[in-house]
């Protein structure tokens, strides 16, 4: 095989879908443009005592909230967020680490993922260290996440994250969070277009009586959510 035909078919295999491929996943908020999102949430809780198992489900109602970008300063975004019933800041770098968060946690709207800096490859695995807020308890985390897809056509990128945490516990009290999805990037508008991803939780809690440990009562919740975005103005 001559050089010509060699470099002819690397030129082909670097043509195919996801060959070799990379983008860089990072926002890209305009300043003075108002995002507007969709939020939901469905919660499942099973809760467990000697031999007794109760399960509920409740689904939480729509929740709309906008993300205001103010400005870009010292390497960071200025965001407004919030819904009807409060507003808060958030400086956030271009890989949706957040540098600065002067105001009230807001607990009722979703996280920023946090992306790799850099050129992703598509079906590439990467790691990220981030911390989780549970009320006043902050709890590092160690993060996977992969690029699964790019849609050229489309200007998505389809990308898969995992979590698992273990929380501070002893002998007698156990506790795990664990949270897994998907979400969908706009390239073209840095943003989140759509995620989906579901959280676990579960607390058990046992009584020991000499040399004996017997579990007592177990508890488990999960919740669905989904994310939307429905527009964007400038």
């Amino acid at each position: 095989m001559n050089r010509f035909n060699k470099l002819l078919i690397l030129l082909l295999i670097l043509a195919l879908p996801g060959a070799a491929r990379a983008v860089e996943i990072k926002y890209a908020f305009r300043k003075g443009a108002t995002y507007s999102y969709q939020y939901t949430q469905q919660c499942t809780s099973k809760s467990s005592a000697f031999t007794s198992t109760s399960t509920r489900t409740v689904a939480v109602p729509a929740t709309s909230f906008k993300v205001k970008a103010i400005d870009f300063q010292q390497n960071a975004f200025i965001l407004d967020i919030g819904d009807q019933n409060s507003t808060f800041r958030r400086y956030i770098r271009e890989t949706g680490e957040i540098k600065g968060a002067p105001a009230e946690t807001g607990r009722g709207i979703p996280f920023f993922l946090t992306f790799p800096a850099g050129d992703w490859k598509i079906s590439e695995k990467r790691q990220i260290k981030k911390d989780l807020q549970f009320g006043n308890l902050v709890v590092p985390s160690l993060w996977n996440c992969m690029l699964k897809s790019v849609d050229s056509e489309k200007g998505l990128a389809e990308i898969i994250f995992a979590a698992s945490v273990k929380l501070p516990d002893d002998q007698l009290r156990q506790k795990t969070f664990s949270l897994k999805g998907r979400a969908l990037f706009n390239l073209p508008e840095g943003v989140i277009h759509q995620a989906d991803w579901q959280t676990t939780y579960k607390f058990s809690f046992s009584n020991k009586e000499f040399a004996v440990t017997r579990n007592l009562w177990n508890f488990e919740q999960q919740v669905s959510h989904s994310l939307l975005m429905t527009g964007i103005q400038e």
